[in-house]
């Protein structure tokens, strides 16, 4: 029994992990240039455009609201953890991430960690700054206190809606920044991004990063999803047809629109396209007339050709026609 609850929290501390590193991960969008869980340097590490690291200890307590008994323990952990870890790497900001709404336990400091607070160690009360020096005096090597920030991240119950609110309300919050209006982008952004930090974080190789691209690539390729077509495009082809061909070459389609060299590619080729059409009509033209031009970019032996041509043809106008949307996308995360 004892083995099993160890076990559930060792599980619950990682799904934690995960979450406090897709917060933290948001809110340095701008600048992120990496994301790393468990890396050589800390639990969470996020390297910046700049070649400065933001490392993260993050440390939950399953039954956060009401047991405070060792949350000493994880502070004096953490501070050690970063202290060492900030003597590897130039770190920009080091932070201890925790679902404890009292990580201090002192009854002076408890209501300043209300909700999602984000504190650093100069705003704290004067008695919060002598318990954590105490333990900083302790270490030979001490981090810089002046790049020390607590931050709390509420996460607690078995209920999916209360564990995950504040991680789902950064995901709808940044969706919003971009100004996306794509029914259920947040959902399946955060089901995605769950699973690829997840999986970094269980990789050997510390050197396997998250790169900017990596995180932000599943949302254009949401924005594009080849199933929504307008009607003047999808007319074009026989009344099952268009439906026919996402279906059965959904994989392929996906595949090459997961590839952001593709899009790349299909955006500047288009932007070399001149017609004297409307923009719209422009973007139809091309698809229609240059897909000939994509032939390589598939493997599509023994299909035959027609299909070949539709399904290109179907790729190429959906990233052309959203092409504004994703330059908003990159523009927002400066990609």
């Amino acid at each position: 029994m004892a083995r099993s609850r160890r076990a559930n929290a060792v599980v619950f501390g990682f799904d934690f992990q995960v979450n406090a590193a897709i917060v933290i991960m948001l809110e340095n969008i701008e600048d992120l240039q990496s994301l790393r869980l468990e890396g050589n340097f800390e639990d969470i590490e996020i390297e910046l455009n700049n070649h400065q690291y933001i490392l993260a200890q993050a440390k939950a307590v399953e039954k956060s609201s009401s047991d405070f008994q060792n949350v000493r323990k994880n502070l004096k952990k953490a501070l050690i953890s970063l202290s060492e870890g900030s003597q590897k790497v130039n770190a920009q900001q080091l932070i201890l991430i925790t679902n404890s709404p009292n990580p201090l336990n002192e009854d002076v400091s408890r209501s300043i960690f209300w909700g999602d607070a984000h504190r650093s160690f100069l705003s704290l009360p004067g008695s919060s700054q002598e318990l954590i020096k105490g333990y900083v005096d302790k270490i030979a090597c001490p981090l810089d206190l002046n790049k020390f920030m607590i931050q709390i991240l509420p996460f607690e119950t078995d209920n999916d809606a209360e564990r995950y609110k504040v991680v789902k309300r950064a995901v709808d919050d940044f969706i919003g920044d971009l100004n996306l209006r794509i029914p259920g982008l947040g959902k399946k952004l955060l089901t995605i991004w769950h699973e690829e930090v997840f999986k970094n974080g269980t990789k050997k190789d510390a050197s396997i990063q998250l790169r900017k691209k990596d995180v932000i690539w599943p949302i254009m390729v949401i924005a594009n999803d080849i199933s929504y077509c307008d009607d003047k495009f999808a007319d074009m082809f026989d009344p099952s047809a268009y439906d026919e061909i996402v279906h059965q070459y959904r994989e392929t389609i996906d595949s090459c629109c997961e590839r952001y060299e593709f899009f790349i590619k299909v955006l500047y080729d288009y932007n070399m396209y001149r017609t004297s059409k409307s923009l719209s009509e422009n973007a139809f033209d091309f698809a229609i007339n240059k897909w000939t031009d994509y032939l390589a970019e598939f493997k599509l032996d023994g299909v035959d050709e027609e299909i070949q041509k539709g399904l290109i043809q179907i790729i190429l106008y959906r990233i052309v026609r959203n092409r504004i949307v994703i330059q908003n996308i990159k523009e927002g995360v400066k990609l």
